[in-house]
């Protein structure tokens, strides 16, 4: 994997290049370290403070790709038959294309759409209407509801989403939003400290970067003049929590959060929780929770990451609610895994690595969302260099009595 380079251009933006003369396609991203997190509801801009709601990176996101200074950005794209898209994750932003032709014009459209944003009342009001429609999809999402009313619960230092759980907004908020604190968003957040650039494919790595740095000439520098709040993380918000929705299943959730010891980075954090997971998804006490039938077919679990913690999510739905998160707590505590089940869980971990590398595009298009825990594409080789006595000695210092309980239960009519 020593084909990708992080080059630094003339403005300091890394880019993150990946030259790979078999790619037929080019992939491109531009990506924005802001999020729809509640970390950056509160900030001081120039000197000024503000308090926002949830939504505004969401909302970003439609604005400046669908309304920008060439039009609609996606569809002129895909008039050269490039697959062009966006998202907004927790805690990036990004907009990403990828064709066989055009390449350089596109790449240059892109970047001036983010850099020289138009800010108008007709394409705020028109980006509303279908944020609406997409919030009323999501807010109605029981799973994923659930889930982020559990990681809510987490924190006591800040709200994580609006009191409907939706990082992208709902109906109420989104009618909410002002063009003005749009455009104080963006230069609050849309600095250049703030941003890289992502590119895969059979290009010629000068070529690219001369490219990028003329671009970025004709553009004025974004400063960051940003301050966000010290905010505590360290106890959680709520021991449990009930959000009623109208199902015919009782659905619980457990959320544990897990500081990062100080003398490790954050990608041996992240593997050695990654070892710890996928060991308990193949325990037999786990498989046996899920042959009793205490754990259905609905269970699910994932990682998310905040500041220096990773949280671990586990989803079940349930009749025992109680007994079911002591034993799932207690098989996440334990640390009296062999050597054996250790390589094992381990050799499994990178096959799976290899898979996502082998599907180049999805994984580089996933690549914006690593960035709070590696600065690399591939972590393979840094997987297979963590021996048996060195993950033991790690987890010995995780901490798993940090928990919070959600349950969605039917509405009592």
């Amino acid at each position: 994997m020593n084909k990708y380079k992080k080059i630094i251009l003339d403005n300091n933006i890394p880019l993150y290049l990946y030259v790979n003369p078999s790619m037929k396609n080019t992939f491109v991203s531009y990506n924005v370290l802001y999020g729809s997190s509640g970390l950056w509801f509160n900030f001081n801009n120039n000197g000024k403070d503000y308090n926002v709601i949830s939504g505004y990176a969401h909302y970003l996101e439609h604005l400046l790709g669908e309304h920008c200074q060439f039009g609609n950005m996606y569809d002129n794209f895909q008039r050269r038959l490039q697959d062009a898209n966006a998202y907004t994750a927790h805690n990036v932003t990004s907009y990403h294309f990828k064709g066989s032709t055009d390449i350089e014009k596109s790449i240059k459209e892109l970047i001036i759409s983010m850099e020289k944003p138009v800010f108008n009342k007709k394409d705020v009001e028109a980006t509303r209407h279908a944020i609406i429609e997409e919030a009323a999809s999501y807010c109605d999402n029981y799973g994923v509801l659930l889930v982020d009313m559990t990681e809510n619960n987490l924190y006591s230092g800040f709200n994580k989403f609006d009191n409907t759980f939706s990082p992208i907004g709902n109906r109420e908020t989104t009618s909410l939003i002002t063009i003005d604190e749009l455009y104080d968003c963006y230069n609050a957040f849309y600095t250049d400290n703030n941003k890289f650039i992502v590119i895969a494919g059979n290009v010629e790595e000068e070529r690219i970067v001369d490219l990028l740095n003329n671009v970025y000439s004709n553009i004025a520098p974004h400063e960051s003049h940003l301050l966000l709040p010290n905010i505590d993380f360290s106890e959680i918000k709520k021991t449990s929590d009930i959000l009623y929705r109208d199902v015919d299943m009782s659905i619980s959730s457990l959320g544990v959060k897990i500081k990062k010891p100080d003398d490790i980075s954050m990608k041996k954090f992240n593997y050695c929780m990654s070892v710890i997971r996928n060991h308990l998804f193949n325990s037999k006490d786990y498989n046996d929770l899920n042959k009793s039938g205490m754990i259905d077919s609905f269970e699910y679990g994932y990682f998310t990451y905040v500041k220096d913690y990773i949280n671990f999510i586990q989803s079940f739905a349930t009749n025992n609610k109680k007994e079911c998160c002591e034993i799932l707590l207690e098989l996440l505590s334990k640390k009296d895994i062999t050597e054996k089940e250790y390589l094992l869980t381990q050799r499994g971990i990178i096959a799976s690595e290899m898979r996502s590398i082998d599907d180049k595009y999805e994984y580089i298009k996933s690549f914006p969302q690593k960035m709070d825990y590696t600065d690399s594409f591939s972590d393979s080789d840094f997987f297979s260099s963590v021996d048996y006595n060195e993950f033991m000695d790690t987890i010995s210092n995780f901490d798993f009595s940090n928990y919070t309980i959600g349950e969605l239960k039917r509405i009592k009519k």
